[in-house]
């Protein structure tokens, strides 16, 4: 017998959590190996939750999902940590911008193979119910983080794959996409809720790829 909804959604709360403290910290490790100690002088260069949490992205937001959820309206279970501090002017190379936004996303990407790795090795052992539920922990935690890295590669100001792309834009272009940014979590939620299905779809497919690269069956 499978998970119910509130179980899944427990599941990937805490997947989301752990992915949105990795997700900041890597963003301020990465920038500090460019060259840039902001982020450490603002003591952010740590995994402490406390010193990541946003009340609202964090906590608010996952929280009134997750009562949708109970309700039974089928939702992404999404959510922030509060934006690491950069400065792309220390960098020792311009484009130090790209590896430091593209290191929050693919730590959720690794965090995700580890779980379904996790999760492959608990198919080793015959077990009753813990070793059940361990499993699905593993696997919704490694699906939220698998979203994490797809939702944040969307080139929309202010995620992550806006600032790879506006690496690459120059004059007048480079100054209408960033002048996109106060309306970019407008544009994302309605994004979501024309073309969710499209962002459902790539992220289950992503995260049967690599079930299956683990000998394991596709369930998304």
């Amino acid at each position: 017998m499978g998970p119910s909804q509130v179980e899944v959604t427990i599941y990937m709360l805490v997947g989301l959590i752990i992915g949105v403290i990795i997700h900041e910290y890597m963003h301020g490790y990465v920038a500090y190996r460019m060259g840039d100690p902001t982020a450490k002088r603002a003591g952010r260069l740590t995994l402490d939750p406390m010193a990541h949490v946003d009340p609202f992205g964090t906590l608010i937001l996952p929280g009134m999902l997750f009562l949708l959820s109970l309700l039974g309206h089928g939702t992404f279970i999404i959510g922030y940590a509060k934006p690491v501090p950069i400065n792309p002017f220390l960098f020792r190379k311009p484009r130090g911008i790209i590896w430091v936004s593209l290191a929050g996303p693919l730590s959720n990407l690794s965090l995700g193979v580890v779980f379904i790795g996790i999760l492959r090795l608990l198919t080793l052992f015959q077990g009753g119910g813990f070793l059940e539920r361990a499993a699905y922990t593993c696997l919704f935690i490694a699906y939220i983080n698998i979203l994490l890295f797809v939702f944040n590669l969307i080139p929309i100001p202010p995620l992550d794959g806006s600032r790879v792309l506006g690496y690459f834009l120059r004059g007048e272009a480079r100054r209408a996409y960033q002048s996109l940014e106060p309306y970019g979590f407008f544009l994302i939620l309605v994004l979501v809720m024309l073309f969710g299905f499209v962002l459902s779809d790539i992220v289950g497919g992503l995260a049967n790829l690599i079930l299956r690269a683990f000998g394991l069956w596709g369930v998304f």
